[in-house]
């Protein structure tokens, strides 16, 4: 992942450099809309305990599906880079286990489904490779996370037990990388997009709700864009 990352970000740096030289090309200005399906989890140290205490499987699948959307705006500066903003509604969450002794000193635990919704604000570089009407565009940035709602979804009997109600955590920041092909018209252009996102902030503090040392959201995410050029003054 960190070479990836570095590698992209010296091909932005040097298509930058480029498009700052070429004089022909005419920035250009769009927004749009977003929207689309995320499979959610969260990042661990270990595996979660998917059975109950009878051995019952009680998800088949360790990833949830929730929705994002939102409006974007793109700056692009030549002909083959840009920058990407978003403003989205972004649904992360997964499966996570509440210990029986918070503390760690008992290895049962209480398989809980915990869905979080949060306003989140992305700023991510834009490579874009191809041809006039069909492009590859390459997507690298970090991104904010501001908690709107969450809900617990315990799965197994509690046996009169009581556990935190969710995250005191109002803030998350984190990373998106990823890629995409775009549809370019006249007037703005349609996009599919595929993002890998990761938080590195721990939903909850390590080893006050399961046994490992940090818990964090990560997202694969498919959506559809539709950009609407801005009238070039």
């Amino acid at each position: 992942m960190k070479k990836l990352t570095f590698t992209v970000l010296i091909l932005f740096c040097f298509l930058h450099v480029k498009a700052q030289n070429d004089s022909t090309f005419v920035p250009e200005h769009l927004i749009g809309f977003t929207g689309g399906v995320n499979m959610v989890s969260v990042f661990s140290e270990g595996a979660l305990t998917y059975t109950d205490k009878q051995g019952n499987l009680l998800v088949t699948s360790p990833y949830i599906f929730r929705n994002i959307g939102g409006i974007s705006y793109k700056y692009v500066s030549g002909k083959n880079v840009g920058l990407l903003a978003e403003l989205i509604y972004n649904q992360k969450g997964g499966y996570n286990e509440f210990m029986f002794d918070i503390n760690g000193n008992v290895t049962d635990s209480i398989l809980f489904n915990h869905q979080l919704d949060y306003a989140e604000f992305a700023f991510l570089t834009d490579v874009r490779l191809g041809k006039r009407h069909g492009k590859v565009n390459l997507y690298l940035g970090p991104h904010v996370d501001y908690l709107i709602k969450q809900k617990i979804l315990i799965l197994e009997d509690t046996f009169g037990k009581k556990y935190s109600e969710g995250t005191n955590t109002k803030f998350e920041f984190g990373i998106d990388i990823g890629g995409a092909y775009s549809f370019h018209f006249n007037k703005g252009e349609i996009e599919l997009r595929f993002l890998y996102n990761h938080d590195f902030t721990n939903i909850f503090k390590e080893k006050t709700i399961n046994n490992f040392s940090f818990n964090q959201n990560q997202v694969y995410s498919l959506s559809l864009s539709y950009y609407y050029k801005l009238p070039k003054k």
